[in-house]
């Protein structure tokens, strides 16, 4: 098995991060988690990613070469963690304090929340493809069905409000 191809980050990566849990600094069938298990932990972890930033508008997978270094880099150093977990220490640990009565997943989930929502813009400026913004959907009526025009429901005039022009004499 291979790592997906719309995954970020590789078991190398991970494994040299996390190198006390390798045979000579690669996983494999027998080390703890095994090669195929970090493969699917990445996979998992890219694929939330995804989700999040298919929600906030960027096209799937981001193909852009320092979003996808940086994508990766989440990616390897979350997946670290939960190698750490598997042996029985780390951040994500049953008894850890970052857990604090939280599942891993949720955990892991807002840290990729924060991530995304933090670094949307700026993967946006570095040219990662973006087919909608954060505004994708709302809207709102002008016109009734008979082709009327509808009034906001809040207006100045409803609130006793007079607009002044400054721009005429």
């Amino acid at each position: 098995m291979a790592v997906a191809t719309n995954s970020y980050g590789t078991v190398a990566e991970v494994a040299a991060l996390v190198r006390v849990y390798t045979n000579e600094g690669s996983f494999d069938a027998t080390t703890h988690p095994t090669e195929t298990q970090v493969e699917e932990f990445i996979d998992r972890i890219s694929a939330l990613l995804n989700a999040l930033l298919a929600e906030a508008g960027f096209s799937i997978p981001v193909a852009q070469a320092d979003c996808v270094l940086a994508l990766a880099h989440f990616v390897v150093e979350e997946v670290a963690d939960l190698c750490e977990a598997a042996n029985r220490s780390g951040r994500f640990y049953t008894d850890a304090k970052e857990l604090r009565g939280r599942g891993r997943f949720r955990v892991i989930l807002s840290d990729a929340k924060v991530f995304i929502e933090v670094h949307a813009e700026g993967f946006e400026a570095l040219g990662a493809t973006r087919s909608r913004t954060l505004t994708y959907g709302l809207g709102f009526w002008d016109q009734d069905d008979a082709g009327d025009d509808i009034e906001p429901i809040f207006s100045r005039k409803w609130m006793r409000q007079q607009v002044i022009d400054w721009d005429t004499d």
